[in-house]
């Protein structure tokens, strides 16, 4: 109870809005699966949504609706396709950070995605305390770059608009 006698609900955990872009189904699939495992154990207290896209012009319908808080793109979806997707973020008030994955991550790839402005490389097939961690580290540096959006949409996950 609170001072002023009324009952204090348990804070929900916030809830991060990721946009999945493959051309593969077993890629949304598996992030998916290790986002939502009761087994996970690396940040238990917050929430994954998966939006699954498998085109770059569906992905960008999806950012243009200001509600995605991480994007995770494969890097074989076509050529430059995680660049049009960093563009189109950049773009938007609040732009979240860009995660390419690829089954060929180097050193070389690595550094072309951090000098172009995307966040990092998840190899392939991926690691699921090395997604959880990336993905909640993205966030959460994401969440306290826009803070002062819209108070209360990025809790929510979501991008002002």
């Amino acid at each position: 109870m609170t001072a002023s006698g009324s009952i204090r609900r348990p804070a929900r955990p916030p809830r991060i809005a990721v946009l999945s872009v493959s051309p593969a189904r077993e890629d949304h699939f598996h992030l998916q699966e290790i986002l939502s495992s009761p087994q996970r154990t690396l940040y238990p207290d917050l929430a994954f949504s998966v939006t699954a896209k498998s085109t770059v012009p569906a992905a960008v319908g999806v950012l243009k609706h200001g509600r995605t808080s991480i994007v995770v793109c494969e890097n074989d979806l076509s050529p430059g396709a995680w660049k049009e997707l960093l563009d189109c973020a950049d773009r938007l008030p609040a732009p979240p950070p860009i995660i390419v994955t690829s089954r060929l991550a180097d050193e070389r790839m690595w550094a072309e995605v951090l000098n172009l402005g995307g966040y990092n490389v998840l190899a392939k097939p991926l690691d699921g305390e090395e997604v959880v961690r990336t993905i909640a580290a993205a966030w959460s540096l994401w969440r306290h770059q826009f803070q002062g959006m819209a108070a209360g949409s990025l809790e929510a996950g979501g991008n002002a608009a």
